[in-house]
């Protein structure tokens, strides 16, 4: 009889196999299991093509300022190692939709730097903003406008 202490003892119990039987499944599970993952992350030796560059829509976190003219918006944007970012918009008579996109260009096998800057963005007006509201693609929130 075996003891419930030894390893698998229940399972062979309950299921009626062979301690031999139990150890050649649990082996052969093992091995599937390292097969399986170990091709994780070899999309591109595996002949999978890798996904191209990754896009978001972030929040407009630092002032955003109009020019002199009237035409042109730009805050500064988060942005460093693999990343680049881009502020692009939607103008209406009445509001301007302003949409801060940062991109991951991350290539496999690339060291992406890991200090992030500011760096300005902007976005040309078709006409002068004059008393348009500017709003926040991401958060549909108003941006308070300054002059330079």
């Amino acid at each position: 009889m075996l003891s419930l202490l030894e390893p698998g003892a229940i399972l062979m119990r309950h299921t009626g196999m062979n301690p031999r039987s139990l150890h050649a499944r649990a082996i052969l599970a093992t091995l599937l299991g390292v097969f399986v993952l170990g091709g994780c992350g070899q999309a591109s030796r595996a002949g999978i093509p890798e996904s191209g560059p990754s896009s978001t829509s972030q929040p407009i976190r630092r002032p955003t300022v109009i020019s002199a003219d009237g035409r042109t918006l730009t805050t500064d944007i988060p942005i460093g190692g693999c990343q680049k970012g881009r502020l692009s918009g939607t103008e209406t008579d009445t509001e301007v939709l302003l949409t801060l996109t940062l991109t991951s260009h991350e290539k496999e096998g690339e060291v992406c730097a890991a200090n992030v800057g500011l760096e300005p963005a902007s976005f040309t007006l078709r006409k002068p903003l004059e008393t348009r509201k500017v709003v926040d693609q991401a958060t549909g929130n108003p941006l308070t406008i300054t002059k330079p």
